[in-house]
């Protein structure tokens, strides 16, 4: 019987990993948030088209139209968790999860909907940043969010 030989194969990738120098991860993430905030602006303006869409199914108040108002809300939730949002994301996290609760227990109030809405148009109206006012709007939405 033969015995095993081990051969150690050391790949290219290694070897650069191996030598000095290129680049450190903060400098990287750095330049990664800076090209990501150029695109902030077209973001929020595509926030900014989901809420009027969100706006004209709450003027509707079509039956059924739970997993539309939960796909809008996660649409906002996913762009605004790209960027420092604050306020925006919490609200719009909060509007999916009403939704869902709603569509599990069958149970739907449109004014419930309608006040995230709102919400979210004020945060996005002001610029999205933390104060007294989304520190209020959010405690509201927190409110309504357990008396469902």
């Amino acid at each position: 019987m033969t015995e095993a030989r081990l051969f150690k194969v050391k790949s290219p990738l290694a070897r650069q990993l191996h030598e000095p120098g290129g680049r450190m991860v903060r400098d990287l993430e750095r330049q990664a948030d800076a090209a990501l905030e150029t695109h902030r602006d077209d973001a929020m303006a595509m926030v900014g088209g989901t809420l009027i869409l969100l706006e004209e199914l709450c003027a509707e108040a079509p039956d059924g139209a739970g997993p539309r108002v939960y796909e809008l809300a996660s649409s906002i939730v996913d762009l605004a968790g790209f960027f420092d949002t604050g306020p925006l994301f919490e609200a719009a996290y909060s509007l999916c999860d009403i939704a869902d609760r709603m569509i599990q227990a069958d149970n739907w109030h449109w004014p419930s909907i309608q006040v995230h809405a709102q919400a979210l148009r004020l945060i996005l109206a002001g610029g999205c940043r933390t104060g007294r006012t989304s520190d209020a709007l959010l405690a509201g939405l927190r409110s309504i969010a357990q008396s469902r």
